[in-house]
């Protein structure tokens, strides 16, 4: 008995990968009762697997095109799998393969990472804001953007999204609400009293 020939995948989507095989031959399918099962992990990049093995019985052996479908699978993550064939001569296992399942539409930016703002005065240039109005791209190592020229005493609404090459997430919103600072006085030119005495100024 040989195990399961020319594994392949046959589709990646974010959540699920089909895979296929060789057909089995008679020897396999009629001589003895068996079971096929496929095995598979999670492998983050550049690191071991801690992630424990999981298993799916395949019932799709006898077709023509023999496959199975991964479903429930976290999307853009490495997912090691094999076909693992068993019957009362023993056990055969296929080669392992690797693939990467597709990037998806992101979740909702949780709101408790949105971090309240406290403005030092109406002109504060750390708070977040341009031009009044706009879109800002940041890349996803970034966890921040300073905004200036923003008016006092005014409420401004942010709007945050995640997104991926599959699309934007669903949107949260925010509001901060700038300052009001006590005006400055413009200097004059000072001119020579006209009158002055110790109690008096003219």
């Amino acid at each position: 008995m040989h195990g399961p020939r020319r594994l392949e995948v046959g589709d990646v989507q974010s959540k699920q990968v089909t895979v296929r095989w060789e057909p089995f031959g008679y020897n396999v399918t009629r001589c003895y009762s068996y079971n096929l099962t496929v095995q598979y992990h999670y492998r983050p990049a550049g690191g071991a697997s801690r992630e424990p093995v999981k298993e799916e019985v395949v019932y799709d052996a006898l077709s023509g095109v023999p496959q199975h479908i991964l479903r429930n699978l976290p999307p853009f993550t490495n997912v090691s799998l094999k076909l693992v064939l068993s019957n009362p001569e023993g056990r055969k296992e296929s080669e392992e393969l690797l693939v990467l399942t597709d990037e998806d539409v992101p979740g909702a930016v949780p709101v408790d990472s949105i971090i309240s703002y406290k403005a030092l005065s109406s002109f504060d240039t750390e708070f977040d804001l341009s031009n009044q109005s706009g879109k800002v791209f940041k890349p996803a190592n970034e966890t921040s953007h300073v905004f200036s020229g923003l008016f006092p005493g005014s409420t401004y609404s942010f709007t945050i999204r995640a997104s991926t090459v599959k699309g934007f997430g669903p949107p949260v919103v925010t509001q901060f609400t700038t300052k009001i600072s006590a005006p400055l006085m413009p200097a004059y030119d000072q001119e020579s009293p006209l009158n002055q005495t110790d109690s008096t100024v003219t």
